[in-house]
């Protein structure tokens, strides 16, 4: 049988709850995450104890970096296509020219504009993230993502309407 407890959040957190209340399992979510920590916690003790399973944690472990690039590369992408949607058309246009010519890996290069607009929104996501103490290594994989991510959103956005504007 399931049982109820009541859940305290801030303001802020419920008005974003009552906004998008419609597109999530609450209590699955609540749910998962619980079980998840303590799941986490529980391993935890059992390293302690010395029963720990070293290849299950590798196994999370690795999953968990997965989930984290992924996460930057989604957030690269959305920020990547909101910037190209605000974007004029010569930077729009640079901007695709420039990441055409580059390695997915590959620094950014080419137009002034295209350049810094991807590293004020890799910098902007790394302070809202709260990187600062990562390792170097996984910084930059992890920034390799969010770059690839926002490559694919400005590149996604122009193949949606390059088509459109020979119109003109």
């Amino acid at each position: 049988m399931a049982k109820k407890i009541t859940l305290t959040v801030n303001e802020s957190l419920s008005a974003k709850i009552e906004e998008w209340r419609s597109s999530f399992n609450l209590s699955r979510l609540f749910q998962e995450a619980v079980s998840e920590a303590i799941k986490k916690k529980e391993e935890f003790q059992r390293m302690l104890s010395g029963t720990a399973d070293i290849p299950k944690i590798v196994e999370r472990l690795k999953a968990e970096k997965r989930g984290t690039l992924e996460k930057a590369a989604e957030a690269g992408k959305a920020e990547g296509g909101a910037w190209a949607a605000r974007a004029h058309y010569e930077e729009l246009v640079a901007a695709v020219a420039a990441i055409g010519s580059m390695a997915p890996t590959e620094e950014p290069h080419g137009d002034r504009a295209s350049i810094d607009a991807e590293s004020r929104s890799l910098e902007s996501w790394e302070l809202r993230r709260g990187m600062a103490g990562m390792d170097e290594k996984e910084l930059k994989d992890t920034r390799l993502s969010y770059r690839d991510g926002w490559r694919t959103g400005v590149s996604g956005l122009w193949d949606l309407v390059k088509e459109k504007l020979d119109d003109v």
